[in-house]
C-alpha cells in the first residue's frame, strides 16, 4: 500500500496573493520503513517556455536531413527549500511538517498556455538511499495584485472608428462609417462589458448581422538559442446576431457579454504576454467582404469603482461635459474597497492544447493545471 499525502493550506482553495505568506502542514502517512539521506520541502515558482521548429535541407547527391531547433526560456521566480529531517530510517506512521513561506512581492500570477506556463507548487522530496526519490507535489495558484482604480485612462470610455468603401462591379457603391465604443477601458473577470456598434450605411448595400468575439492572445517569447517568439489566439466567447443594417440607413446596436476567469493582462516584457481585445465582424449581403473593428480590453483582478454598476455604453457622438459635482475632489482619493464583495474563485478556461514539462518526470508531472482566478459578480 503506496504511502499517503496530504497538504493542508491556511488558504484551503490554494490561491495566493505575491507578497503573502504561506502557512500550512504536510502530513506523510507511511506503510513501510524508508532510508533516507534527507526529507525537504520545496516551494518552487518558474515560467517555462518550449517548442520545436524543424527543417529539412537536401544535399546536391539528393540526401535529406532534418534540422530541429530547440527554443527555450525559464526564468524562477521562488525557490524556497526547507529541510525537515535529516539521513536516517524515516519510521512506518504519520509523519507531520509545518512551514511557512513568504512569496515575493513582485511574482508574475500563474498561467497556462500552449507553448509555456508559469507555475507554483509545493513538494516534500524525500532523497532516497540507493533507490529513486519520492516526490508529492500540489501546484497552487499566485495572483500579482492588478488594481485597476490606480490606472485613471482605465476609467474613459473606449471608442474605435473605421470607414469602408462599399463596391463591387458591376454594383454601385458608396461608403459606410461604423465604430465600436465601450464604456471603460478595463474590467475583470465576472463584470460585464456593455458595448454599442453604430452604423452609417451611406452605400447601396446592406449588412447581414455581425459577430462579436472576445478574444486572449498569448504570446510565448523564448531567448535560447536565439530570441523568437510564438503567438496563440482563443476566442473565448462567440455571439452572433442577426440584425441588420439597411442601404442608406443608420443604426446603433447595443449589446454585452461576461468576462470569463481567465488571466489578467501582463506585463508586455514577460516571457508569456497575455493580452485580450473585443472583435466584430460586420457581414455583408452579395459579393461585398465583411468588415472588422476592435476594441483592447484590459483585465484585472480588483475592478474599477465606477464599473460596478455596469452602465449603458455611451451612444457614438460626441460626448456632454460632465457638470462638476460637489465632491469631485474625490476622485483625487485613494480607492476605497469597503463596498467591494469579496470574488469568488473559478478555474481558467481549459486550454485545448495544455503544456507538457517533458524536463519533469512523467510520474510527477502535472499536466492540464488550471488556475483559479478572482471572478466578480
Amino acid at each position: 500500500m503506496p504511502s499517503v499525502f496530504l497538504c493542508n493550506l491556511d488558504h484551503p482553495n490554494g490561491v495566493y496573493y505575491s507578497g503573502q505568506t504561506i502557512n500550512g502542514t504536510i502530513q506523510l502517512n507511511t506503510t513501510k520503513e524508508k532510508q533516507v539521506r534527507n526529507v525537504r520541502i520545496v516551494f518552487l515558482g518558474e515560467g517555462k517556455v518550449k517548442w520545436d521548429e524543424s527543417y529539412t535541407t537536401t544535399d546536391s547527391n539528393g540526401n535529406s536531413t532534418t534540422h530541429t531547433t530547440y527554443y527555450r526560456s525559464h526564468e524562477v521566480y521562488v525557490n524556497n527549500e526547507t529541510f525537515v529531517r535529516g539521513e536516517g530510517v524515516l519510521p512506518v506512521g504519520l509523519h507531520t511538517y509545518t512551514f511557512s513561506i513568504t512569496l515575493p512581492a513582485q511574482c508574475p500570477t500563474s498561467c497556462e498556455g500552449t507553448y509555456g506556463h508559469i507555475r507554483y507548487g509545493i513538494s516534500l522530496i524525500l532523497n532516497r538511499v540507493l533507490r529513486f526519490d519520492n516526490v508529492y507535489h500540489i501546484p497552487l495558484t499566485v495572483l500579482q495584485t492588478v488594481d485597476l482604480n490606480l490606472n485613471p485612462v482605465f476609467r474613459l470610455p473606449l471608442l474605435a472608428e473605421d470607414s469602408a468603401s462599399v463596391c463591387c462591379w458591376p454594383c454601385s457603391g458608396g461608403k459606410m462609417m461604423y465604430s465600436l465604443r465601450a464604456p471603460f477601458g478595463a474590467y475583470t473577470p465576472g463584470q460585464v462589458v456593455k458595448y454599442a456598434l453604430a452604423i452609417q450605411n451611406q452605400s447601396m448595400a446592406s449588412t447581414n448581422g455581425y459577430k462579436l468575439q472576445f478574444i486572449q492572445k498569448m504570446t510565448f517569447t523564448a531567448t535560447s538559442p536565439s530570441r523568437k517568439q510564438k503567438h496563440t489566439r482563443t476566442t473565448l466567447i462567440k455571439q452572433e446576431s442577426p440584425e441588420t443594417c439597411l442601404r442608406l440607413t443608420n443604426r446603433i446596436f447595443k449589446g454585452e457579454f461576461r468576462i470569463p476567469s481567465v488571466s489578467p493582462t501582463t506585463d508586455a516584457s514577460s516571457i508569456i504576454y497575455v493580452e485580450y481585445k473585443m472583435k466584430i465582424t460586420i457581414f455583408m449581403l452579395g459579393c461585398h467582404k465583411s468588415r472588422d473593428i476592435s476594441l483592447p480590453i484590459f483585465i484585472g483582478n480588483i475592478p474599477l469603482r465606477e464599473s460596478r454598476v455596469s452602465p449603458e455604453p455611451v451612444s457614438p457622438t460626441a460626448p456632454e461635459m460632465e457638470k462638476p459635482s460637489a465632491d469631485a475632489s474625490s476622485a483625487d482619493m485613494p480607492p476605497s474597497y469597503h463596498d467591494l464583495k469579496p470574488p469568488s474563485y473559478e478555474a481558467a478556461l481549459q486550454s485545448e492544447s495544455p503544456f507538457v514539462d517533458h524536463d519533469v518526470d512523467k510520474h510527477h508531472r502535472v499536466v492540464g493545471f488550471r488556475p483559479l482566478y478572482p471572478v466578480y459578480s
